[in-house]
């Protein structure tokens, strides 16, 4: 049997890193986060405070909106299969948590900080 050299192993940790990169990398030039809540064609922008949102009494939709931190989830729908609930937190940029049934979204948007998107020479 053929061990591995120290070059072989080099290797594998060089292509481990490189193909864990955008994954660590991917929120540090996000920007500033936002919270949106998505209800048939309208959109409204919600703040990030801690607690839970009943959306039946605003909205008039039958379900709960749980926010903590900058990560939001839904915690209560009256859809029948639940796979908003089951979807969990939303906390990364342009994550969304869909109910299609009830036309429910809510997703997370992120400002990048300054106008410029790339340079070119």
């Amino acid at each position: 049997m053929k061990y591995p050299t120290k070059t072989d192993l080099l290797v594998i940790v060089i292509l481990i890193a490189v193909s864990l990169y955008p994954i660590l990398a991917q929120n540090d030039s996000a920007g500033k986060k936002k919270l949106f809540l998505l209800i048939g064609q309208k959109q409204y922008e919600i703040p990030f405070k801690d607690g839970t949102i009943d959306l039946n009494n605003k909205y008039d939709v039958n379900m709960i909106l749980q926010i903590e931190g900058e990560k939001a989830r839904f915690i209560e729908s009256d859809c029948p299969n639940k796979l908003c609930i089951k979807y969990g937190w939303v906390n990364n940029c342009g994550e969304m948590a869909v109910c299609v049934p009830n036309k429910t979204a809510v997703q997370i948007k992120c400002e990048k900080d300054g106008n410029i998107d790339a340079i070119s020479r």
